[in-house]
């Protein structure tokens, strides 16, 4: 039995690929306990979810059909907002009425800092962590245990409307589409600047030159200043002064200033879901974006390596939803079997193939280059494609792991938010430094 319940739960976004019958590498070891089905222990798995439409209820199908039918799965969907809440307010009082929950990435440490995780060290072969990607597994450890384990990685690729290039009478570069050569942000800013005064100089037509898929989220944000060597949070989590601060983020965060204010290529005051809708209908003609946000638009699309500056590193946005186990579940056993094989088994590929999502799996990443699933070669499982080269190749960067993260992103938010609206950036970055230190004496 699955019981599925959506709590205010919007259309899911995945897209379902088609599976090749080709499987994983034979790296991927296989866990002796969720691989004996002599004994299948029975019971409820109790699971709090982020919205990725049916895909969990599959999965949870295919562990019952392929590994153990005496599994039934109760399973909570919520929106990532609602779910943060949800957890806080369960864990927070530490209920043991369910199992397993959807973890960000950025959010382990802070729920390893407050107790409410399991450590899962114990449950993986040494050849199963050594085939989670290296950012990714790095995301889980703290203080040297694995608190969770990746069910998915990301990567923000370029997508762009060749179509309304074609009618602004513009040419990109072959050597950007034949992934030859990564785009600077300052050509990728003179571009979308020659577009937006062709086709839309008053922004009375509603066209764009340039636009972030999640303008003020640090997922996305926060890879302007990597590329310039800068991290926000030091290497002990919980230190902004000198790393926030800093004249790399002032260029860093003056460049993304600039493109809502002095160059006007980018719409301001919209949602994500806003401009994703945009971008579909054909009003932008550059799209920095989840590669999973591909899709068979009405007009002629190809997509490019992420943007990177002029003189510093290629830092690609990577990282996602990991899974974990509440430190008081009464199931820990039936649990961790299905977490093993959702994350480091058979179900790892499951996932990839139904959401179209670049892997945390290095034995799934390099699947996909050497073409055992060859629908990532064709649109739109392609720009995927392209997002696995730029993990493969070490350009990702997953978002900063502290125990204070909530407070992190919530504050940059907000400064973004100011930035937009033509704050002044070195005092911008001053007045969040301060904040940040204040809030984060808690965890010293």
């Amino acid at each position: 039995m699955i019981v599925i319940m959506c709590i205010a739960m919007f259309g899911g976004c995945s897209n379902q690929a088609k599976k090749d019958t080709t499987s994983s590498s034979d790296s991927t070891e296989s866990s002796s306990t969720s691989g004996d089905k002599n004994t299948p222990k029975s019971g409820t798995i109790n699971w709090l979810c982020q919205d990725y439409g049916d895909v969990m209820q599959r999965l949870s199908e295919e562990y019952k059909k392929t590994v153990n039918s005496n599994v039934n799965f109760n399973i909570e969907i919520y929106p990532r907002t609602k779910l943060m809440e949800v957890i806080e307010i369960k864990l927070g009082a530490g209920e043991s009425d369910f199992d397993l929950l959807f973890v960000d990435q950025p959010l382990i440490a802070g729920y390893t800092w407050k107790d409410y995780l399991l450590p899962l060290t114990d449950f993986f072969t040494e050849g199963q962590m050594n085939n989670f990607a290296d950012a990714d597994r790095a995301a889980g450890m703290v203080d040297g245990e694995f608190m969770a384990a990746p069910l998915m990685s990301s990567s923000c690729v370029l997508l762009i409307n060749k179509t309304l290039l074609e009618q602004a009478g513009m040419v990109i570069d072959q050597k950007y589409y034949d992934l030859k050569e990564r785009i600077t942000w300052e050509k990728l800013k003179d571009l979308a600047i020659e577009f937006q005064s062709k086709m839309d100089r008053d922004h009375t037509k509603g066209l764009w030159g340039y636009a972030f898929d999640q303008a003020e989220n640090v997922y996305q944000i926060l890879a302007l200043g990597n590329s310039l060597g800068e991290i926000g949070i030091g290497p002990d989590g919980v230190t902004v002064d000198g790393y926030l601060n800093t004249d790399g983020w002032v260029k860093a965060l003056t460049f993304y200033q600039n493109l809502y204010t002095e160059w006007g290529v980018s719409p301001n005051g919209v949602t994500n879901d806003e401009v994703r809708e945009l971008f579909a209908s054909g009003k932008i003609a550059f799209y920095n974006t989840n590669s999973i946000r591909a899709k068979n638009f009405g007009f002629d699309c190809s997509v490019i390596l992420h943007p990177y500056f002029e003189g510093g590193i290629a830092a690609v946005p990577t990282g996602s939803w990991h899974l974990g186990i509440n430190k008081n579940s009464k199931n820990v056993d039936l649990t961790k079997d299905f977490l093993v094989w959702a994350t480091a088994d058979k179900g790892a590929e499951f996932w990839m193939l139904a959401n179209n999502q670049v892997p945390a799996q290095k034995s799934l990443l390099e699947g996909i280059i050497n073409g055992n699933y060859p629908a990532f070669n064709e649109w739109p499982l392609y720009a995927t494609k392209v997002g696995v080269m730029q993990n493969l190749s070490g350009a990702a960067f997953p978002r900063p792991t502290s125990v204070g993260f909530l407070e992190f992103d919530t504050a940059m938010t907000a400064m973004f938010q100011d930035l937009r609206s033509g704050a002044d950036v070195k005092t911008a970055l001053e007045n969040t430094t301060a904040q940040l230190e204040s809030s984060f004496k808690r965890y010293r």
